[in-house]
């Protein structure tokens, strides 16, 4: 009988264990964009919830009058590090080592600054299959002209 509650013990020191080391894991970064990624959410929306502003595939702001339930969404918060701002920033979502998702977000990003965006993604991509997807920078546009492009971009 003892076996069984040992056993037990152990996997519940297991379970707690796993648990902790999700809740602190880092996310992934793409070595050489200058682009510091702190949350990469992929979801979606129940129509009780109230809309809000957000971004198309297309980079294009939408109001939250025009939300779209039906689609699915990815929530990106980042921080531009270089030392320039930049204009263009495409983020790629790439679930189990496959890119599944593209959006492009499109403005002003200061060099320092926290910004949080959501854009539309196809509905198709859900249920994810995963809790550890990643958010990848494909491409960095600066407001001087010059661009940074992933070298080794992830396929879909």
């Amino acid at each position: 009988m003892l076996v069984p509650l040992a056993r037990a013990a152990s996997l519940a020191a297991i379970a707690v264990a796993l648990a902790v080391s999700a809740g602190a894991q880092t996310l992934r970064q793409t070595a050489g964009s200058n682009i510091t990624v702190a949350q990469c959410n992929p979801h979606r929306h129940a129509v009780t919830s109230p809309g809000h502003p957000w971004i198309d595939p297309y980079g294009e702001y939408h109001g939250a009058a025009s939300f779209p339930y039906t689609e699915g969404f990815l929530e990106v918060a980042y921080t531009n590090d270089a030392s320039k701002t930049a204009k263009e920033v495409d983020f790629g979502l790439v679930s189990r080592g496959s890119l599944i998702a593209l959006a492009k977000d499109v403005g002003s990003f200061a060099s320092g600054v926290r910004i949080d965006h959501e854009f539309s993604v196809d509905p198709e991509i859900f249920p994810i299959g995963t809790a550890l997807p990643y958010c990848a920078v494909m491409r960095v546009k600066y407001d001087d002209g010059t661009e940074w492009v992933n070298p080794a971009p992830p396929q879909s």
